[in-house]
């Protein structure tokens, strides 16, 4: 699933290729993919103009005025520039054209969705408004996350969640805990307040790299324009189980822990 690395990258290249333009035709594969479904959807967004582009948790915002598009990409959406007009089928699940170009297909949207709300409606969208603050908000500080968890949860699992930090997925938090030198199945609240600075730090220093260099590519995720990120070159524990912890030398392993695939050092992370 892209993550806020990616999300914002996509989001950044959708405001590059068609900010100030108008919509010429728009289309919707099934009533699914859209919360006004099929029929109306090209009808709805069809003449407004992209004013800019923003990005809640991990959803990307299309702001066109009085109407604001909402886009989960979930599992393996993607968001890519198409040559031309192409009618959408089950890969490119929406399809929209601006004047003078680009045409954009939303693929894959097959768990995700292309809404449009009314501005003011937005913020009470059922996943929006369950969005603890953005990692690069001040509302994000490390008082905040010192507080959000004082819980006996473990930190993996409160880090995944929407409500605590809005953004971080399974990649991003394995990497952050790595970083801050805490194992992904510490309870939270054992943590003490150097251990909550290092995950806070880490936390924007590695989402700030990772989309400076445009995000992670595995399988299914690239950018508007298809072009790789290249974060997975400074991964330091995400899939490099069986090989050596850069740090120390020890054989990075794979847990289970939030019931996701989880990578850890167990020396660098001591439980």
């Amino acid at each position: 699933m892209p993550e806020l690395p990616e999300v914002t990258v996509i989001s950044e290249d959708i405001r590059t290729l068609a900010a100030g333009k108008r919509v010429t035709r728009a289309a919707a594969f099934r009533d699914d993919v859209t919360n006004v479904g099929v029929e109306r959807f090209g009808k709805v967004l069809a003449g407004r103009t992209l004013r800019t582009t923003g990005r809640r948790g991990k959803m990307i915002l299309l702001d066109f005025g009085d109407l604001v598009g909402v886009v989960h990409l979930v599992i393996s959406g993607r968001v890519l520039r198409l040559p031309g007009w192409r009618e959408p089928d089950r890969i490119h699940t929406a399809v929209v054209e601006f004047e003078g170009g680009p045409v954009l297909g939303f693929t894959k949207l097959w768990l995700g969705y292309f809404d449009l709300y009314p501005p003011e409606d937005v913020e009470r969208h059922p996943l929006i408004s369950r969005l603890g603050p953005d990692p690069f908000s001040e509302g994000f500080t490390p008082e905040y996350l010192q507080e959000a968890l004082r819980r006996r949860a473990t930190v993996k699992s409160l880090l995944l969640d929407q409500s605590v930090i809005a953004g971080l997925g399974n990649i991003y938090t394995d990497e952050v805990l790595y970083a801050a030198g805490v194992h992904p199945a510490r309870k939270a609240n054992t943590l003490d307040p150097g251990e909550v600075r290092k995950i806070f730090e880490a936390t924007r220093r590695i989402l700030a790299r990772a989309i400076e260099l445009r995000g992670t590519t595995f399988d299914s995720y690239h950018d508007a324009f298809g072009e790789s990120g290249r974060y997975q070159h400074e991964l330091r524990v995400f899939t490099r189980v069986g090989e050596v912890c850069y740090a120390c030398g020890t054989e990075i392993v794979k847990l289970r822990v939030a019931g996701r695939g989880t990578y850890v050092c167990p020396s660098c992370q001591r439980y």
